[in-house]
């Protein structure tokens, strides 16, 4: 099943706002390639359902949709060039020729998995598993996952959580890691410049 989210409303700046909800009845894990969107927020409530909202803006807003497709369990997001129109060479990389942000209120204990090149990542409640993977931005989370790999570039991995046995390398960065006596999610946490820090809440 494939499916396009429509625009639902035009803001004064003339953004290019698209919303859709989906029941999450069958959906155990939701797969983003958030390739070509800069940032990229997910929460997690008591809620059978999936909201998914992303705006665009740029020059070429109207050149792009976010496009779902569900398939054995799994709900995948991408930002897809849906236009018959060429962009021009110089204008390839789409962070020059559009701002997409993407915002999804998930239910709570779904396995998420998130690969992006020029995306930040923000993520707050509970998840089953986390794979996340980055190579510019930056990754926070707030919340608590059975596992999670996260893996990023250049961007630093900030994590506040409750319980977690966590493995973390940098190859360039600081690691400060809080003591977990009551480990009982593990984290490997991995970045090439980034700096990584696992804290408990306050």
């Amino acid at each position: 099943m494939l499916l396009i989210l429509f625009s639902s409303g035009i803001s004064l700046k003339a953004q290019n706002v698209l919303e859709k909800n989906i029941t999450a009845e069958k959906i155990d894990t939701i797969s983003i390639n958030a390739n070509q969107i800069f940032r990229i927020s997910v929460s997690t409530s008591k809620t059978d359902k999936i909201k998914i909202r992303s705006t665009l803006d740029g020059e070429y807003q109207n050149e792009f949709q976010v496009v779902l497709s569900e398939n054995n369990h799994m709900l995948k997001l991408s930002l897809e060039h849906l236009s018959f129109n060429d962009i021009p060479d110089d204008k390839r990389n789409a962070h020059k020729v559009i701002a997409a942000t993407l915002h999804l209120e998930i239910p709570e204990d779904l396995a998420l998995n998130i690969v992006s090149d020029i995306g930040s990542v923000d993520l707050k409640g509970d998840f089953n598993s986390l794979y996340i993977q980055l190579l510019q931005g930056q990754c926070y989370i707030e919340g608590d996952a059975k596992t999670a790999m996260i893996n990023t570039f250049d961007g630093d991995i900030n994590v506040v959580t409750k319980h977690a046995e966590v493995v973390a390398n940098s190859n360039h960065g600081k690691i400060t890691l809080d003591d977990f006596s009551d480990a009982i999610s593990i984290w490997n946490l991995k970045s090439i410049k980034g700096n990584i820090t696992v804290v408990k809440p306050d």
